[in-house]
């Protein structure tokens, strides 16, 4: 398996894994495009997607870590997007090379934590999370979207 970034190549590949976790996650697999993830993430170069590569160019997982900060603790971080690893690959130790591929990536730039999230239900991952020596903690996520997000962003300024 190599670990490396993503690249225009990965785009057709890179969505179908994408389009699978969103499926298994509930959400919507109708939206995407490879033209989106080659434009919006790939190139997007404050973006960092780490694929697990077969070898052969067979993507067996995917990570993306996108720049945050917290003021809390005032530094720089990587929010961690999506993490995914095929099923048929999965306990092989891909997510956690992931992951710390994304961490010495994000490290580099200057960011002194992952941020990662799960969906409630999701057990598997908050235990693998907490193997990590994450501490989670209660947060309710919400999402202004769609023509809600429209009509905020036409508010006028005060």
């Amino acid at each position: 398996m190599i670990l490396r970034r993503a690249h225009a190549n990965d785009a057709g590949a890179l969505h179908a894994l994408m389009l699978a976790l969103n499926a298994d996650q509930g959400d919507p697999t109708d939206l995407l495009t490879p033209g989106h993830v080659a434009r919006d993430i790939i190139a997007n170069n404050a973006c960092v997607v780490i694929v697990a590569d077969h070898g052969d160019g067979t993507l067996l997982g995917y990570a993306t870590g996108h720049p945050t900060y917290e003021t809390g603790h005032a530094e720089h971080g990587l929010y961690v997007g999506d993490l995914y690893v095929a099923p048929s690959h999965r306990r092989q130790g891909i997510a956690r090379a992931m992951l710390a591929a994304l961490a010495r990536a994000g490290h580099a730039q200057g960011a002194r934590h992952l941020w990662l999230t799960a969906k409630d239900g999701n057990r598997a991952a908050h235990a693998f999370y907490r193997r990590l020596g994450a501490r989670g903690e209660a947060v309710m996520a919400f999402a202004v979207a769609e023509q809600d997000f429209r009509n905020l962003a036409a508010e006028p300024p005060p």
